[in-house]
């Protein structure tokens, strides 16, 4: 079975190989080992992705999690705090009707 690409890919391959290219080194620039473990950065990537609510994005870094060897719990613990950081933002645009 072919894998499909994720779209911000198929996006970036459409524009140009050169754009695509460039996305792939900077992302493997920043995910790489450093202050942070591969697996660290794995984790807030996939927290990040729930956070912004981007379904094609937490595919894209569940599998990414998996291959850096985070467990199910920690995906879902990792979840929990990216849904946690939206319900906040979310009470932070809702104040704006308190505003009077």
């Amino acid at each position: 079975m072919t894998e499909k690409k994720p779209k911000p890919i198929i996006f970036a391959e459409a524009l140009d190989e050169g754009v695509n290219s460039a996305f792939a080194s900077l992302r493997n620039e920043i995910m790489k080992d450093g202050a942070l473990s591969s697996k660290d950065k794995a984790i807030v990537g996939l927290a990040c992705a729930v956070a912004i609510r981007c379904d094609t994005c937490v595919e894209f870094h569940k599998k990414v999690a998996k291959m850096a060897g985070v467990t199910r719990e920690e995906m879902l613990e990792a979840a929990a705090i990216g849904g946690l950081v939206r319900l906040g933002s979310g009470f932070a645009t809702a104040s704006i009707i308190l505003d009077d």
